[in-house]
């Protein structure tokens, strides 16, 4: 777990503890070789998300991600990756942004951008196999 200091300073600025811990753990963070699906946005500010997964019987089995952004980027992405592990394409093609953020309890509202971005890259992924 990351020094008090840290984790003080990121509440101050409005993120949950939870969202804190899935941040510091880097839950799903990596890169899924030979992933089923692998899905690549970039936002008009630059950031860059990449979601892999990986399928079994039509279902999520694991879900990964890599991004070159901000924390608010990595705690939107490992939400996502934590939401979709064993709902089928089309259950996961439905995960909103209120589901996001509710499993987050709580991010800045300047990182909103950052849920939708993520969201963004499912839905590029996915819209070739719906």
């Amino acid at each position: 777990m990351p020094d008090t200091s840290s984790v003080q300073l990121l509440k101050s600025i409005g993120y949950s503890e939870k969202a804190i811990l899935l941040l510091f753990l880097q839950q799903n963070f990596g890169k899924i070789e030979n992933a089923d699906i692998t899905a690549r946005y970039q936002s008009d500010c630059g950031d860059l998300l990449i979601i892999y997964l990986k399928l079994e019987n039509e279902k999520i089995i694991s879900a990964k991600f890599e991004f070159v952004g901000c924390i608010g980027l990595q705690a939107a992405a490992s939400a996502l990756t934590e939401l979709i592990k064993g709902l089928s394409l089309v259950d996961a093609s439905k995960i909103s942004f209120d589901d996001i953020l509710d499993f987050l309890e709580s991010v800045p509202e300047s990182k909103y951008e950052c849920i939708h971005l993520a969201l963004n890259t499912l839905a590029n992924g996915l819209k070739p196999y719906l």
